[in-house]
């Protein structure tokens, strides 16, 4: 039989009380607060969770935060690019349109603009950074600075052009006006020269051809007796004319159609003539009496009509008549 006094009454009465609530309703030891319980391992456990849960809250909000800027920037680079290529777009369509105006551009501005052209073609195959955006905003404004530069050095010249082409054309006004005074003043001259040929130029008058005989040049209309042709005529007086040494040229043609005399050609220009006899003088701008002879050939002058034309030494017909030999 046991001893149930040697158990603290407060014990038993503590533990069929605690059989009653149920065990997960227990008491704190007899003497020892539920708070002054060591804790140990519980609590160093408690603390490593909650720093491994701030720090993956941490990590994952900077991943996000990481993320979200490569986005933010990813999103800014290609704005960026799109301004970039539309300014160097605006810059070769201002290069076109100064080409398109003026066939005679400048090398300088197709060159220019094939660059601009080789910096689209570029921009636009490429994966674009800070660094090389950077670059290329570099150029474009480089190449806005030299779009400028050449297009006022192109409008200067084109103003210097303008001007000398204007200063050009008023001397093609004056030399077209002092080339008609020219002409005109030309034509005036040939006019008068051709006045002053024509009134210069000498004329004949008492032009008679007769056949003649005997040694005191008898006329006769026989052609068996007569021994030569006398052909005379009168230079008139001309004091435009020019004076001196001068040949007229006398052309006698039997009726068979034979030039009688030397028979022999002068020219003068384009104009050709086969004479009879050459007849000189002297002309000191008054009129003169001139008489040339032609011998016959052969036995006697044939019967028929004769024809004597004259011309002067520009080969200028001046006088003609017949002679009829019986």
């Amino acid at each position: 039989m046991s001893n149930n006094y040697d158990k603290p009454l407060f014990l038993e009465q503590a533990n069929n009380s605690l059989t009653e609530r149920g065990s997960d309703h227990s008491l704190p030891a007899y003497g020892i607060p539920e708070d002054d319980k060591p804790r140990g391992g519980g609590v160093l456990s408690k603390i490593l969770i909650a720093i491994l849960a701030i720090a993956t809250s941490g990590l994952g909000y900077y991943t996000y935060s990481l993320n979200k800027d490569r986005q933010i920037t990813e999103n800014e680079l290609t704005t960026q690019k799109k301004q970039v290529m539309s300014d160097l777009e605006l810059l070769r369509d201002s290069y076109d349109k100064v080409v398109i105006e003026n066939k005679d551009v400048k090398e300088d501005l197709l060159q220019a603009r094939n660059k601009i052209d080789q910096y689209i073609d570029s921009l636009q195959n490429m994966k674009v950074s800070i660094s090389s955006l950077a670059r290329f905003k570099s150029q474009a404004f480089a190449l806005a600075k030299e779009r400028d530069l050449l297009i006022r050095k192109n409008d200067s010249l084109m103003r210097a052009n303008s001007a000398i082409k204007k200063d050009l054309d008023s001397m093609s006004v004056k030399l077209d006006l002092a080339s008609a005074k020219v002409d005109s003043l030309a034509r005036q001259t040939n006019q008068l020269k051709k006045v002053v040929e024509t009134g210069s130029a000498l004329q004949i008058s008492k032009l008679i051809a007769e056949a003649v005989k005997g040694s005191k040049n008898k006329t006769t209309d026989r052609g068996r007796a007569a021994d030569k042709l006398k052909i005379c005529f009168t230079v008139g007086a001309n004091k435009i004319a020019k004076s001196g040494s001068r040949y007229f040229y006398i052309q006698v043609t039997n009726p068979s159609g034979n030039i009688l005399g030397s028979n022999e050609s002068f020219s003068a220009g384009e104009e050709k003539v086969n004479y009879s006899i050459a007849t000189h003088f002297i002309y000191d701008n008054k009129s003169v009496d001139i008489c040339d002879f032609i011998a016959k050939v052969g036995k006697e002058f044939e019967k028929g009509a004769y024809k004597i034309t004259v011309y002067d030494d520009k080969l200028n017909q001046v006088g003609t008549t017949d002679l009829l030999l019986k």
